[in-house]
């Protein structure tokens, strides 16, 4: 794996810039979307362990989200947290996370971010890849575009070796996009999701580099 910092990168349609203050409050106004914060954002386990709250049943699982979203939709709670994210970005701290702000091309409208970065009891080879786009900008093909440009600079630039990531069953349009992206699908977990009186399954996927260097040639090839 190379040691090397992030950058820009820019698609047909879109900037993905290194995260500056003047986009976060904006960010975190479409996070805090329900649509959008349900997905992206599984209850941190934090909240179960400091409430002593339980993941399986519906009870614990609502409260815990109840408890996460009080603080979660304060601005002033999260603007530090956002001060010091770019803190860390600007000065590489945190090489292991790859985070890009999303803006349409040219512009200075930002529409999500998307984010390469450790993946939990993985090794620096491993990583996790996540992404959220405003819901008046879906159904584009924005999400496709910019996880390809990412994709692309993970696997050729920094090399890494392999992605695990995954997505709430319900979500079908996030993990239809990771199998267009060529993730394999490897199965599925109990998740913190849920929805009425059910607790909702997740699904796991894997994208190694030699997959996905097969994947760009066949795309060639076509």
């Amino acid at each position: 794996m190379n040691n090397i910092n992030s950058k820009s990168l820019f698609t047909k349609r879109l900037d993905l810039r290194i995260p500056s203050n003047e986009e976060q409050y904006r960010l975190w106004q479409i996070l805090c979307l329900e649509e959008v914060n349900q997905y992206y954002f599984p209850t941190p386990n934090r909240i179960f362990k400091n409430n002593d709250l339980r993941k399986t049943n519906i009870p614990d699982l609502q409260e815990a989200r109840r408890l996460f979203l009080k603080d979660f939709t304060n601005w002033e709670i999260q603007k530090p947290f956002y001060e010091e994210k770019i803190k860390r970005i600007n000065s590489q701290i945190d090489g292991s996370k790859f985070t890009w702000s999303i803006f349409l091309r040219g512009t200075d409208v930002v529409i999500g971010q998307i984010t390469c970065q450790d993946k939990d009891s993985e090794n620096e080879d491993t990583r996790d890849v996540g992404w959220y786009i405003d819901p008046k900008y879906q159904g584009n093909g924005f999400a496709y575009e910019a996880a390809s440009m990412v994709l692309d600079f993970m696997f050729n630039e920094v090399d890494i070796k392999e992605i695990k990531t995954s997505a709430a069953e319900i979500n079908e349009a996030s993990w239809k996009l990771m199998e267009k992206l060529g993730f394999i699908y490897t199965g599925d977990y109990t998740s913190t999701y849920y929805k009425n009186d059910e607790i909702l399954k997740a699904k796991n996927y894997y994208l190694n580099k030699k997959l996905y260097l097969n994947n760009q040639k066949k795309k060639i090839l076509k």
